[in-house]
């Protein structure tokens, strides 16, 4: 069972370092034991003088495990990405450690801390609402912080929960730990409610052979949005095996602008198939049930995307390596766009499998997701600039746009 502990610098969301309570899955004559996890190291390339407040998680202590009523010390470093200095008791240029949702919400209770004000434990923090305050007098640009704050676990049982590795809104490079090893990962995590997913086509028809590319900022660009990935596995132009057909793709993508698929007849295949209606989404193990079926076919939806194979469905990895090429079972850099309900993650996940990147997306919380392509194909943009790639030109791209 987990519970997290979001926290804001200068205003803005950044890191949650998760509670896992020793109850609820052991049986009930046996002994509750703690015990914390290994700490995460801080990532690579960080940004730094952009301009105003502005702060990138730097690593934290390992997840705890504790048993109820027990608590622990944790620690989460953050690094000043921005272009001014955090003073301590300055009003508006102070760092907080503050709550934030879904669970216990912005500015919220939260049931693992707090003053003994408005009901929260007596845990030590500034207020209920604040978890710990910067601990230098100032932190300037290009210095880390590091946070120390004491969180305890509830008496009681709480309801169950995925114990999903934390992953900040925005863009991160994360080190995240799955049970076939820790893996890099590149990824943006948005929430559903706060962005609209296109899907789009370079080709306004469909293409079987030489189909039009672009570059995934040119996407970006042309439909108002701030982050986007690469889409489906393409033809690329320095395969051999593709002169004649560089740049197609044999999968069906919805046009978000144009409003209907492209590469249609696709859809009635054994392709796995991800669609969105707004901040709804559905996924199919295998496109043909979607596309053989009228009234689904007929229900509205914004994107939609098909490709092989799907990673994981309802919280499970699925095992589709007995159906994988050679490449797939292959380490290199993977792509995967999933969805859990509540966010969308896009993720690069390099050194991995395609099966090791589905762990890699079930680790992060994603109750389904689509495998992407990856290779030379790997492009990541956000903010302005790419963060991975630019990569090949594209023929379908995915983008995030604010509604």
């Amino acid at each position: 069972m987990g519970r997290s502990l979001f926290a804001r610098v200068a205003g803005t969301l950044l890191i949650a370092s998760t509670l896992v309570l020793g109850q609820g899955a052991r049986p009930a004559n046996a002994a509750c034991v703690a015990s914390t996890g290994p700490g995460i190291p801080a990532p690579t390339g960080l940004p730094t003088g952009i301009s105003g407040f502005h702060a990138r998680w730097y690593g934290q202590s390992g997840y705890p495990t504790l048993c109820p009523g027990g608590r622990s010390t944790a620690t989460v470093a953050f690094y000043n990405s921005g272009s001014l200095g955090w003073v301590s008791g300055r009003m508006g240029e102070v760092a907080y450690l503050g709550t934030w949702g879904p669970e216990p919400g912005q500015d919220a209770v939260s049931p693992l801390g707090g003053d003994g004000t408005a009901g929260s434990l007596a845990t030590g923090w500034p207020r209920y609402n604040r978890i710990t305050m910067q601990p230098a007098p100032y932190v300037g640009p290009g210095q880390v912080a590091w946070f120390q704050f004491t969180i305890q676990a509830p008496d009681g049982s709480l309801p169950t929960q995925s114990g999903a590795v934390y992953s900040p809104l925005g863009y991160s490079d994360l080190s995240v730990p799955t049970a076939r090893g820790a893996f890099s990962v590149h990824l943006i995590k948005e929430r559903l409610a706060d962005v609209t997913v296109r899907t789009l086509t370079a080709n306004s028809t469909d293409c079987a052979s030489d189909c039009p590319a672009k570059p995934l900022a040119q996407y970006v660009a042309e439909n108002g949005a701030y982050a986007g990935m690469n889409g489906t596995y393409l033809c690329p132009p320095d395969y051999p095996a593709c002169a004649g057909k560089v740049n197609s793709y044999d999968y069906a993508v919805y046009n978000s602008n144009l409003r209907r698929w492209i590469n249609r007849p696709a859809l009635i295949g054994q392709n796995s198939l991800l669609t969105f209606n707004g901040a709804a989404t559905a996924v199919y193990r295998r496109s043909f049930v979607y596309g053989q079926n009228a009234s689904l076919m007929n229900a509205p939806i914004t994107a939609g995307i098909t490709m092989f194979p799907l990673l994981v469905q309802d919280g499970a990895v699925i095992d589709s390596e007995f159906e994988q090429t050679a490449v797939q079972k292959t380490r290199g850099t993977k792509g995967a766009i999933g969805v859990d309900g509540t966010y969308i993650y896009l993720a690069i996940v390099t050194g991995a499998t395609v099966t090791e990147s589905a762990y890699v997306l079930q680790a992060l919380g994603a109750r389904d997701a689509l495998n992407l392509d990856g290779g030379g194909t790997a492009a990541m943009f956000i903010g302005g600039s790419y963060t991975v790639g630019p990569g090949r030109l594209l023929p379908n791209a995915i983008v995030l746009t604010k509604p």
